[in-house]
């Protein structure tokens, strides 16, 4: 009897462990951070009245015959299982969602905890709000030549200090970045009429095509003049040129000058004279001259000088027809098809086409400005701003060039702007670049970048690629800044204009405004100029047993034995989980579970009470015999 009332005491100890646990559960169900825990039980020693027997001859084998002696304490286990996440706006508060614990120190010694409400003292150093203790990371290193800040996550881990003086140096634009799209149908827009020959009552329906000649840019004088010049050639419908003239277009389309081409049929081998004119060429002087043939191709382009009337073109086969531009010179407003079908070509005004001697039938040229600008801020080394524009300009057609653009920058401050290839040159020969030329491919994707240059006669374009400027900014106290432009992300396809700077890596100088802790526990700080740095990164560890930990309390844990040893990384690498700003991890503890564990523990403790009581009623039934 005497061993029944000993389980029975063993048990009765063993379920009050069990409710122990349970009402700590129970009382830190909204503490943050915490983790429950739960217990288990195991046998205690047996007594052993008769030893197992194995099967001999035709008898079979026995089994042992043990009496329990009650039951002992297995574990009180914690269970490290995620808790659920309350948000509290407080942007130094954190959560983690996954695997590991915060790192804590108190300058001797390393602790660990999922409780992560955070907050600044009054030495900007990052702690634990509860205990005061200081949260474990790095802080961001900063270059002292460069000013730019990184965390390096191989040092060891330290105090995290945010001060409130905190600054980002100026530092100097030298990289840039352009991005969007340009609308490649700008400019003057191909247009196709008909037009009718009553003598012969013959249809004529004729398309005009424009594009730019090294002429044009001597016409307007400037490349990036606001008044563009362009060549047009008249295509009948066998597909030959039938006429050439030029058109300057103010920036709204207006027509401001235009004049059509001289045509002749070469006389004689590989040059076209006065006499192939009848005569009937502009006076004596140097024209800037370009002569295309039948199929619009550019034969000859460059100066002629024309000296009593007596000029010589190369390049020219005999009995072709070609059309030959005289600088401004013009043959005439008017272009005849054949019988009375012509077309009266605008030379100022509205760009309107009409038909000679039916004024209603007319085609008005559909025309948008080709420039289009846009602008970024730059800055020198002392974080002075320049406010930069760049200024583009469809050419479209040009040379071997289909899809060509001009490009040139200029500042609000009026510094001259200096353009550097890839060599490091700004001069070709003894002429500086003037800008520089993007050409796009059918797909509308950049397919090469160049210099430009111009002596006022011709444009040439560079065989180097350029996209860098360069400007003196002596007179605020810099030298100069120097910086490079990406243009590989823009396009060109028909839709509206979109370029823009997309990034410039230089600034002003910045005081620190705020910070802010992104998932990967990265502390991000905000400055008066506008951008923000890293300021450092909270560390996380992880261990090969967590439940393993000794706690200390304050919700605190302390390696032990069996924790194995603290693997110490960034959030969201190596299983670490990520952090979640902003928010605390609640307690995992259940309270439904925790209550049927409270019913299940009184209940076992009930019938370990019941089992010495009716063993003591036993012995007195026993005592009670010898009466």
């Amino acid at each position: 009897m005497m061993r029944s009332m000993f389980s029975g005491v063993a048990g009765m100890k063993n379920f009050q462990y069990s409710i122990d646990v349970v009402g700590n559960n129970i009382a830190n169900v909204n503490t943050v951070g915490f983790k429950g825990s739960r217990v288990t039980f195991q046998t205690a020693l047996l007594q052993t009245m008769k030893a197992a027997r194995s099967p001999q001859n035709n008898i079979g084998g026995t089994n042992p015959i043990q009496i329990g002696l009650g039951s002992q304490l297995a574990t009180v286990d914690k269970i490290m299982t995620q808790g659920s996440f309350e948000n509290t706006g407080n942007g130094t508060d954190l959560a983690i969602e996954g695997d590991g614990f915060f790192v804590l120190s108190n300058g001797s010694q390393y602790y660990y905890t999922r409780a992560g409400a955070m907050t600044v003292d009054s030495n900007g150093t990052l702690i634990q709000s509860s205990t005061g203790l200081k949260v474990q990371g790095w802080s961001a290193i900063q270059d002292p030549t460069t000013g730019i800040r990184y965390v390096d996550t191989n040092r060891p881990i330290g105090d995290i200090t945010i001060s409130a003086g905190m600054t980002m140096p100026a530092n100097a634009t030298t990289n840039a970045t352009i991005a969007g799209n340009l609308n490649s149908r700008v400019g003057p827009i191909p247009f196709s009429m008909t037009v009718t020959d009553t003598t012969n009552n013959t249809d004529y329906t004729v398309r005009f095509v424009f594009s730019r000649t090294s002429a044009d840019f001597v016409r307007q004088t400037d490349p990036f003049s606001k008044s563009q010049s362009y060549t047009w050639d008249l295509y009948g419908e066998d597909g030959k040129v039938k006429a050439v003239g030029f058109m300057v277009l103010n920036e709204f389309g207006r027509v401001e000058s235009s004049g059509t081409a001289y045509q002749a049929t070469a006389s004689a081998d590989g040059r076209l004279t006065n006499t192939d004119f009848g005569g009937n060429i502009p006076s004596d002087g140097i024209y800037y001259t370009v002569v295309k043939d039948e199929n619009g191709q550019i034969i000859y382009e460059g100066n002629v000088n024309i000296t009593g009337s007596n000029f010589t073109i190369p390049d020219i086969v005999n009995g072709g027809r070609y059309f030959v531009i005289f600088g401004n010179a013009s043959a005439g407003d008017e272009v005849t098809l054949g019988g009375d079908a012509t077309i009266s070509i605008p030379t100022a005004g509205e760009a309107r086409f009409y038909e000679s001697d039916n004024p209603s039938n007319f085609s008005t040229l559909q025309y948008e400005s080709p420039k289009y600008v846009t602008a970024v801020q730059m800055y020198d080394s002392l974080g002075n701003p320049y406010s930069v524009y760049l200024e583009f300009t469809r050419i479209g057609q040009f040379g071997n060039m289909q899809n060509a653009w001009l490009w040139r920058a200029y500042t609000a401050s009026g510094e001259p702007i200096s353009y550097v290839d890839a060599n490091g040159q700004t001069t070709v020969g003894i002429n500086n670049y003037v800008g520089g030329i993007v050409n796009f491919n059918e797909s509308g994707r950049i397919s090469g970048m160049y210099g430009i240059t111009w002596d006022g006669t011709t444009l040439n374009v560079s065989n180097t690629e350029l996209r860098t400027i360069e400007f003196d900014a002596a007179h605020m106290g810099d030298s100069t800044v120097k910086a490079t432009i990406d243009f590989t992300s823009l396009t060109q396809f028909s839709g509206s204009n979109s370029a823009a700077f997309t990034y410039q890596n230089g600034n002003a100088l910045g005081t620190l405004q705020s910070f802010a802790i992104n998932e990967n526990g990265e502390i991000i700080g905000t400055f008066s100029n506008g951008l923000t740095d890293i300021l450092g990164q909270i560390a996380l560890a992880v261990f090969n047993n967590p439940s393993g930990l000794t706690e200390i309390g304050n919700s605190l844990y302390v390696v032990s034995a069996n924790s194995g040893l603290a693997q110490i990384g960034t959030a969201g690498s190596g299983g670490r989980g990520t952090l979640i700003p902003g928010a605390l991890e609640m307690s995992n503890v259940d309270l439904a579970e925790e209550f049927t564990k409270m019913i299940i523990a009184q209940r076992g403790f009930q019938a370990n009470a019941r089992v010495i009581t009716t063993a003591d009623t036993i012995l007195g039934e026993l005592v009670a015999l010898r009466r």
